[in-house]
């Protein structure tokens, strides 16, 4: 078997000459695969910010119905405080149907926790970054506020039915939640305003309050007929 030894430089010219073949093809190689990279979370950034448009758009016409809705849910908890307050006065009142008005539904964050996950978000801009992380840190709080006014209609629900059945315990823990219900309905409403000025300055669209929606919890406080 033949073995062929590499052939020895003849001057500094040829060793730099292939110096500069070896160094020119690790660089174009090294550029190449950076600009496979750059190409790769180009369409992965392209991709997650039409993904975050879908689910901030979803979020958006739940924010704007709670914008739009919050002075009929306080004209709501007001008619309530009247019933309460006559109650206590052992003055006559009317049966009530169903009291707790459309609150909302459950915001997601889906699919910024998937692409936090997958390390796209380093990739966008960083105003953009910080834009969209404050958007979606004031859709986690909104979340914990929805869960928070559930939880205090669930104590007015007890004014279904007959209010008069109710007793001064009863009373003063439906005062207490009364009061709850008006702070978070401002807390929510202020917040979602927010986060709709927030998408308006990402380039998200926003759209009107859903009017059916509007129309029922902006009705009247529904009575049952007397028995």
């Amino acid at each position: 078997m033949d073995i062929h030894k590499p052939k020895p430089w003849h001057g500094v010219r040829e060793f730099l000459k292939e110096y500069a073949i070896i160094v020119v093809g690790v660089l174009t190689a090294l550029g190449a695969e950076q600009m496979v990279e750059q190409l790769h979370w180009a369409r992965e950034v392209r991709d997650a910010r039409a993904a975050l448009a879908v689910e901030m758009g979803h979020s958006n016409r739940h924010l704007a119905y709670r914008v739009a809705a919050e002075p009929c849910i306080a004209r709501r908890l007001d008619a309530l405080e009247s019933v309460i307050e006559r109650t206590a006065k052992g003055e006559r009142v009317p049966r009530l149907g169903a009291v707790i008005p459309d609150i909302g539904n459950a915001l997601n964050d889906n699919v910024w926790s998937n692409y936090r996950a997958a390390q796209t978000l380093p990739h966008f801009g960083d105003k953009e970054q910080a834009q969209l992380s404050a958007y979606y840190m004031q859709i986690a709080s909104i979340r914990q506020f929805l869960g928070d006014e559930t939880s205090t209609w669930a104590v007015l629900k007890v004014l279904q039915g007959d209010p008069s059945r109710l007793g001064p315990v009863d009373i003063a823990g439906l005062r207490t939640a009364l009061q709850h219900a008006r702070f978070d309905n401002q807390l929510i409403a202020g917040i979602a305003a927010d986060e709709l000025d927030a998408s308006r300055a990402l380039h998200i669209p926003t759209e009107a309050a859903d009017a059916a929606r509007l129309r029922e919890v902006c009705g009247p406080l529904p009575m049952l007929a007397a028995s």
